[in-house]
């Protein structure tokens, strides 16, 4: 009798050994939702997948590395599909989940190709002027203000910065070969600081208006500002006639990157194959 009690026993934890093995050996319902979804992620599909798609891929070499991440084998993620697709309730609810976390990754890339292009076009169609101070000058008036037109413009990015204005020098005025003097500049502990492509021109003193443009290419990460005078003068005191203006001052940025290319989501990674169907499982 107790020899009988206990192989009856030891049957019992057969059974359960096999069962638990049986059990380990189907991917849980979660995991299947999260493995399914990188699975059509990494192949590059963004639109809806049918339900039938979810147990008609293919094993061979093109899921292997999502698997081992998750800790499990080819041959038990065929053995999950085919368990699954005999339990119409649950494969709709994998299926809904899936179809709910590829519609959540589809969202964030639209939103963010959203918030790119928003950033680009603003930075592109910049028409903002970044010259801080009033934008017409009469020296004859407003020299006390700012006796040289001086300005100091901070450059936090690669690209074209544009300063464009008029000048009008009129024939009475006094000052000491007048000139716009305008460069990059960044700080390298000297007196002057380093002062790179400077623009510079001596007006002409015939009172007719006169447009000038400069484009200033940033490509050195060290320029922190783009400076200069629009009235500077050899004039060796303050105290001298000036009859000149200035007016439609504007500076204005544009960058020089190029286009960013629009990446689909996602981008396949290693040497995974493309996405195949085999033969529909016999639900029977």
């Amino acid at each position: 009798m107790m020899k009988f009690s206990r192989y009856i026993a030891l049957t019992i934890l057969v059974i359960a050994s096999v069962a638990c093995k049986k059990e380990k050996s189907i991917i849980p319902e979660k995991e299947m939702v999260t493995i399914l979804t990188k699975i059509y992620l990494t192949d590059g599909i963004i639109s809806v997948p049918s339900k039938s798609s979810l147990y008609r891929i293919d094993t061979i070499g093109y899921y292997e590395p999502i698997l081992e991440k998750h800790g499990y084998t080819a041959e038990q993620f065929d053995s999950s599909i085919i368990f699954y697709s005999k339990k119409t309730e649950v494969l709709d609810r994998i299926y809904d989940n899936v179809i709910m976390q590829l519609t959540i990754q589809k969202d964030k890339l639209l939103q963010a190709k959203d918030t790119l292009n928003h950033e680009t076009e603003t930075l592109v169609n910049s028409s903002a002027n970044l010259w801080p101070l009033k934008t017409s000058w009469n020296m004859a008036i407003d020299y006390p203000n700012n006796p040289s037109l001086g300005f100091d413009i901070p450059t936090p990015s690669l690209g074209i910065y544009t300063i464009s204005f008029d000048a009008q020098i009129f024939p009475d005025d006094e000052a000491i070969d007048a000139r716009h003097y305008i460069f990059f500049y960044y700080n390298n502990n000297t007196p002057t600081g380093v002062r790179e492509n400077p623009k510079t021109f001596v007006y002409k003193k015939d009172g007719k208006k006169h447009h000038f443009t400069y484009q200033f290419v940033l490509k050195n990460k060290q320029v922190t500002h783009l400076k200069g005078w629009l009235y500077d003068t050899g004039n060796g005191n303050s105290s001298f006639k000036r009859s000149a203006k200035f007016e439609n001052i504007m500076v204005t940025y544009t960058p020089t990157k190029e286009k960013i290319k629009e990446t689909p989501l996602p981008l396949k990674k290693g040497k995974l194959k493309p996405l195949k169907k085999i033969k529909k499982i016999d639900e029977r």
